[in-house]
């Protein structure tokens, strides 16, 4: 139950950071921050449609992940489990009094 919980967190994660990413470029929040008041040497950086862009892309690249994660859930989610399972298996070399 936790890893399908786990997983399904990440993705709903992806999406959230993937639509922040892509709008708050483009608002007047970007254009009226912190950064732009205190260093305003930073306003030709920070107002350039380019870095804006590169930002909205991360974003597209984000959602893109979180599509991924949700096509594969069912796979992600067997080898999470499998993995799971394996760690909570002692070794049968340090029973036999081997070490790893």
């Amino acid at each position: 139950m936790l890893p399908r919980l786990l997983l399904f967190t990440l993705v709903l994660f992806c999406i959230e950071l993937g639509v922040f990413l892509i709008a708050l470029p483009w608002t007047g929040v970007w254009e009226r921050n912190f950064f732009l008041f205190r260093y305003p040497e930073l306003a030709g950086f920070l107002l350039d449609y380019r870095l804006r862009g590169a930002i909205s892309g991360l974003g597209l690249v984000d959602i893109g992940l979180a599509a991924w994660y949700a096509a594969n859930f069912r796979s992600l989610l067997a080898r999470w489990q499998g993995e799971l399972n394996e760690a909570k298996q002692p070794r049968e070399s340090l029973h036999r009094g081997q070490t790893a």
